[in-house]
């Protein structure tokens, strides 16, 4: 279990002048009365000591002090608690809003209902937690727990803790998931590095800087790429738009098109930069056709206006004829009605 340690260290104690007859006896009392207390010198609490030995041969007596001082050296077992370790413990109490765990069977522990994952559903009549994902996974009395460390309370000689199972994997015996694989894991993938570093005698800095040697000439010629592409792309445009003029069918009908925007009234037309790059690279010959071309159409509109106009004037004399034929036979009628009258 994380925060046990064996260790071998050395103590100052002061003796009782009436334990003198027996220092050994007496040293062996002043341990007992350590154990299981948080010590704030040794930074956590004494489980057991072993070889405890006397280091002072000779003690001195203070004239203001009747106690003897001492010093010793113990072999001990010690508990170091601190946040974030995974530690197993048994659950002691069940409640709506907490769960209480014993560690190491003096050692209190406390788990909040906001430091339980939501997974966890409180029965107060069972007195248990059950899982909503295994209803096998219970947490009641009697039930060997993995939990994290969230805080370390100790209030003089006694020492608490608050524990947590937000984090994954932990819960009751079977169900959490132990931490020491992924360790492990984690530990062989450093070794198989290690050596593959010792094998190849080089170190990590070093293979970096020689594959980027490797790469850099490589990277040159894909750049050096790049950019004559980039102008070979450059230069086929320019060039055939210089070289390859425009189709003479493309000119007529810009032309014709530009005669009936004129001929609109409220009408501006702006002719296009391209239009007119293309106009000044045309060949005077071409232009001059453009402007045949024009002519013809212009006058092949006027004509058909003007057969329009003569056709309207032949229908005019004939309509007058009917309408004065109309007005004839109307005044006829109008005479017969008179005479039926008179």
């Amino acid at each position: 279990m994380e925060g046990l340690e064996r260790c071998r260290t050395k103590f100052t104690l002061d003796l009782h002048p009436s334990k003198l007859a027996s220092a050994a006896q007496g040293v062996r009392a002043h341990l007992s009365s350590l154990l299981l207390r948080y010590n704030d010198d040794l930074e956590g609490v004494m489980l057991s000591y072993s070889n405890a030995r006397l280091l002072t041969r000779q003690a001195s007596i203070h004239p203001y002090f009747a106690f003897v001082r001492v010093e010793v050296a113990v072999d001990g077992v010690l508990f170091h608690p601190k946040a974030g370790m995974r530690l197993v413990g048994m659950v002691n109490k069940v409640g709506a809003d907490y769960i209480g765990v014993l560690l190491l069977g003096f050692i209190n522990v406390s788990i909040a209902a906001d430091q339980i994952r939501a997974e966890f559903r409180p029965r107060p009549m069972e007195r248990c937690w059950v899982s909503s994902k295994a209803p096998r996974h219970r947490l009641e009395v009697g039930t060997k727990l993995h939990f994290t460390v969230a805080a370390v309370q100790h209030s003089g000689q006694f020492v608490s803790l608050a524990g947590s199972l937000l984090q994954p994997g932990t819960g009751a015996d079977g169900f959490a998931a132990p931490p020491a694989a992924a360790a492990g894991a984690a530990q062989q993938q450093q070794r198989r590095r290690k050596d593959q570093r010792r094998q190849s005698g080089q170190q990590p800095g070093q293979q970096q800087q020689q594959q980027q040697q490797q790469d850099a000439p490589g990277k040159k010629q894909k750049k050096r790429k790049k950019c004559n592409a980039a102008e070979r792309g450059e230069q086929q445009p320019q060039q055939a738009q210089s070289a390859a003029p425009p189709p003479p069918a493309q000119q007529q009908q810009q032309q014709q098109q530009g005669v009936q925007a004129a001929g609109k009234k409220g009408k501006k037309s702006k002719p296009k930069q391209a239009g007119d790059a293309q106009a000044q690279a045309q060949p005077a010959q071409q232009r001059n056709g453009g402007e045949a071309a024009g002519a013809a159409a212009a006058s092949g509109k006027k004509e058909k206006q003007k057969k329009r106009k003569a056709e309207g004037e032949a229908a005019a004399p004939a309509a007058q004829g009917v309408a004065a034929v109309g007005d004839g036979v109307n005044q006829q009628e109008k005479k017969k009605k008179r005479k039926d009258k008179h």
